[in-house]
């Protein structure tokens, strides 16, 4: 889908980016990483000629970009970054249409992309269509931008630090949020990050530049466990192995475990064949609660849980092993179940499997 073929950018003296080559599939996601400084961003403003390059070519689908008025490239490929860039005089609809407007789609069908594409971002399209940047939260705005960047529903995906800008937490939203949606729509992503972890979390492929070469191409898992260099090495860090884990899923340990099922008044299940303290779900397999088996056996002694309880005592499908461990460490357990998003119950994953997937 793109391919950087010997790309380089001289300002002057200065050399931003030395013989780059990079060659990124259709639907995967490339994350371009590096200390400040190394020409990851201009990298990625080449790509739809933001910037040009002094030297060597770029390619998306055979076509080398150079063939194309910048212009039209880049109504081609979406374009999202940290500062968001909204319209401050534009309400968020007329923002996400700018470029369906360009194009000269009827209003009708940008009206009904706008819905579509607040509502893939976690939107309410009624409490929001007709808002203005300055009434948004950061998070907010940049799924806002974000969709922006779909609007016109390009190929090609380029984000230069789309969530640098906001708390933590909601960062760890946005990056859940941008996973689920990239599952869904299969883009070409090439993201600029600085976040080593974000990067492993996100990236199919991961590109580690230094000083404007590239220094390793290569998958999270084998930059992780086999980096190239002693510059990747300290770069990726001493806790290689709790990065590694983030990118294994829990479904891919998860083991059965077994409950019991509360129907009205009674609980169903051989009560010997459970531990002491057993999970109790309904007969749709949905958690509960739990019951203590040396303390009673009866029904009224199960102990309820709340949404908030579930989400602190259980991890969902979507997480990874070190979801799990971190989960497992704060509430000082060996082993922690596993929800999907209706609360079904599907098995849980022990310290033990951890173990032995960082052993590895």
């Amino acid at each position: 889908m793109i391919l950087m073929e010997e790309l380089t950018k001289r300002y002057g003296e200065s050399l931003a980016v030395d013989t780059l080559s990079v060659e990124v599939a259709a639907g995967e996601v490339c994350v371009l990483i590096g200390p400040s400084g190394c020409g990851k961003t201009t990298t990625l403003r080449m790509i739809n000629r933001l910037v040009e390059p002094s030297e060597g070519r770029i390619f998306i689908n055979g076509e080398d970009t150079r063939k194309r008025p910048p212009e039209l490239l880049r109504r081609s490929i979406g374009y999202a970054i940290q500062s968001v860039g909204l319209f401050p005089h534009m309400t968020v609809e007329q923002n996400i249409s700018v470029v369906p407007s360009i194009l000269g789609w009827d209003r009708s069908r940008i009206s009904n992309r706008v819905h579509e594409l607040l509502l893939l971002v976690g939107l309410d399209p009624a409490g929001y269509t007709h808002k203005y940047p300055t009434q948004l939260s950061g998070g907010e705005a940049q799924r806002v931008g974000v969709a922006r960047a779909l609007a016109a529903d390009p190929p090609i995906l380029l984000m230069d630090e789309p969530f640098g800008a906001v708390d933590p937490l909601t960062r760890e939203r946005l990056q859940q949020q941008f996973l689920s949606i990239q599952k869904e729509l299969r883009k070409t992503v090439v993201l600029v990050t600085h976040d080593l972890d974000e990067a492993v979390r996100l990236a199919d492929r991961i590109a580690v530049m230094r000083a404007g070469k590239l220094v390793q191409f290569d998958t999270p898992e084998r930059l992780l466990a086999s980096p190239t260099d002693a510059f990747v090495r300290s770069f990726v860090g001493a806790d290689r192995a709790l990065k590694r884990i983030s990118r294994v899923p829990v479904t891919s340990m998860m083991q059965p475990v077994k409950t019991l099922v509360r129907s009205g008044d009674t609980l169903s299940g051989d009560v010997s064949q459970v531990p002491r303290f057993a999970w109790v779900t309904d007969a749709d397999g949905r958690l509960l609660g739990w019951l203590d088996t040396a303390q009673s056996r009866s029904p009224d002694s199960v102990f309820e849980i709340d949404a908030a309880q579930v989400e602190y005592l259980t991890v969902p499908d979507s997480a990874s092993a070190r979801d799990a461990l971190s989960r497992m460490l704060g509430q000082g357990v060996r082993s922690i179940p596993v929800i999907d998003e209706s609360r079904r119950l599907l098995g849980e994953v022990t310290l033990r499997s951890i173990e032995e997937v960082t052993a590895e």
